[in-house]
C-alpha cells in the first residue's frame, strides 16, 4: 500500500546492497532477456524486409501478436497459481527460445512458417513480465520492494540501451544468426533462471505486514481496478511518445533529419534511465507510492507542456529529460504499489492485472494519437496528454488521501 518509509541511508548502486540473491540473479536474467529481444525490437523489418509481407499482411502479424501477447499477460497470473511462477517462466522462456530456433532452422528453406511461429512465442513472451514481478515481490521483503522494483527496471534499460545496436547488426548480416543468438541468450537466461534460483514459495504474512484495518475497509479489489484504470490511462499518453514524436519530428525537421533526431531524443531518454534511477528511488522512497506516481504526472505535465510549445531542438531535449523523470517514478513504483496492496492469494493475477492494462493502453495510443491528428494541431495533441496526466495526478493523491483515512 502506498505507506511513507524512512529514505534509505544509501544512494547510488548501494541503493541495492543488502537485497535477497534471488532478485540480482533475477536482475542479470532481465538483462539478458532485454539485450536479446532481437525479435521484438526489429519485428516490422523483419517481416517487410527480409521476410516480403505487405504492409496490410505485417501489420495484421504485428496486431495479431500484440493481442497473444496480452492474452500471455492475463493468462499467466491464473496459470502461476496452480503452476509456481518459476516452473512457469523457465517453460514460457524455453517455448519462446525454442520458438526462435525453429525460425533460424526453417527460415532458408520454409521462410513462410517465420511469421508464424514468432506468434506462436508471443503469448509466452507476454507472460514473462508478471511472473518476473510476482518472483520479485515472492523474494523481497515488505521494505525491499521499491529497491528490488528498481534494480530490476534498472536491468530493462541496460538491455534495451544496448540490445538494438546488437540486433542491428545481425539483421545486417544473417536473419539466421539473428533468431539463432536471441534463442541462445534466451536458453542461457533460462538455465540461469532454473540452476540459480529457489523454487518460490510463498512466504508467511509477517506481523507488521499485516492489512491495517483501513486497508481492509478499503476493499482492496475495487482499488486495484481503478488503480489498473489508471494505469491503462497513463500508458494510452505515455505511447505517444513512440507515435506522435516521430510524426512531429518529420514534420518540423524533414524526414531524414528528423528520423536521425528521434533516434537522439531516445538515447537521451535511455541515458537519463540509467543515470537518475537510482538518485531518484532514493530521493522519493519514503513519499510512499501513489504519492511518487502524483509527482511523476508532474514531471510528465511540465515535459508535454514544453512539447506543445517546442520548435528548437535543445528543448526537446530538455522537456524529454524531465518527462523521463516521470517515467521512472512511475517504473518503480506502481509494481510496488500492486504487490504491496494485492492480497497474497491473487499476487499473481494482480500482476498479470496490471501489465495487461498497461498493454492495452500502449495498443490503443497509436489510434488514439491518430484520431486526435486528424482534428487538432500536434500542440493541442500534447495540452491534452498534459491535461490527462493533470488528471491522473489528482487521482493517485485522491486514492492516497482515501487509503489514509
Amino acid at each position: 500500500m502506498s505507506t511513507q518509509q524512512p529514505r534509505p541511508p544509501v544512494a547510488g548502486f548501494s541503493l541495492y546492497r543488502g537485497l535477497e540473491r534471488s532478485i540480482y540473479i533475477l536482475f542479470v536474467i532481465r538483462i539478458i532477456n532485454r539485450f536479446g529481444d532481437f525479435v521484438q525490437m526489429l519485428l516490422v523489418l523483419i517481416l517487410t524486409g527480409k521476410l516480403m509481407l505487405s504492409s496490410s499482411q505485417a501489420g495484421l502479424f504485428v496486431s495479431s501478436s500484440i493481442v497473444l501477447t496480452m492474452l500471455g499477460q492475463l493468462t499467466s497470473g491464473f496459470l502461476s497459481d496452480r503452476f509456481g511462477s518459476k516452473r512457469l517462466l523457465v517453460f514460457y522462456q524455453s517455448m519462446i527460445s525454442f520458438s526462435y530456433l525453429l525460425c533460424a532452422m526453417l527460415y532458408v528453406s520454409h521462410p513462410h512458417f517465420v511469421p508464424y511461429l514468432i506468434l506462436l512465442a508471443s503469448p509466452f513472451r507476454g507472460g514473462t513480465s508478471p511472473l518476473t514481478n510476482t518472483m520479485v515481490a515472492d523474494f523481497s521483503k515488505s521494505e525491499q520492494l521499491s529497491r528490488s522494483f528498481s534494480l530490476l527496471y534498472l536491468g530493462t534499460n541496460i538491455g534495451v540501451a544496448v540490445g538494438p545496436v546488437a540486433a542491428s547488426f545481425l539483421y545486417a548480416r544473417s536473419l539466421v544468426l539473428l533468431f539463432s543468438f536471441s534463442s541462445l541468450l534466451l536458453c542461457l537466461s533460462t538455465i540461469l533462471l532454473g540452476l540459480s534460483i529457489k523454487m518460490v514459495q510463498t512466504r508467511p504474512v509477517e506481523r507488521n505486514e499485516e492489512p491495517s484495518p483501513q486497508v481492509s475497509k478499503a476493499r482492496p479489489q475495487t482499488v486495484l481496478l481503478v488503480f489498473y484504470a489508471f494505469f491503462s490511462l497513463y500508458s494510452l499518453v505515455y505511447g505517444q511518445n513512440t507515435f506522435t514524436l516521430p510524426l512531429q519530428f518529420s514534420f518540423l525537421f524533414g524526414e531524414q533529419t528528423g528520423t536521425g533526431r528521434y533516434a537522439v531524443l531516445m538515447m537521451v531518454n535511455a541515458v537519463t534511465v540509467l543515470v537518475a534511477t537510482t538518485t531518484l528511488t532514493a530521493w522519493t522512497y519514503r513519499l510512499g507510492q501513489l504519492s511518487s506516481m502524483a509527482l511523476a504526472m508532474f514531471f510528465f505535465v511540465l515535459g508535454y507542456g514544453m512539447y506543445a510549445w517546442c520548435d528548437a531542438f535543445p528543448l526537446f531535449l530538455a522537456a524529454t529529460c524531465i518527462w523521463t523523470f516521470g517515467e521512472i517514478l512511475m517504473a518503480t513504483n506502481a509494481n510496488v504499489f500492486v504487490n504491496a496492496y494485492a492480497p497474497r492469494a491473487t499476487r499473481s493475477r494482480s500482476n498479470a492485472y496490471v501489465t495487461t492494462a498497461s498493454s492495452l493502453g500502449h495498443a490503443i495510443s497509436p489510434t488514439f494519437g491518430g484520431l486526435l491528428l486528424l482534428v487538432v494541431s500536434y500542440r493541442q495533441l500534447w495540452l491534452i496528454n498534459a491535461g490527462i496526466c493533470i488528471v491522473l495526478g489528482c487521482g493517485y493523491i485522491a486514492l492516497h488521501t482515501y487509503l489514509r483515512k
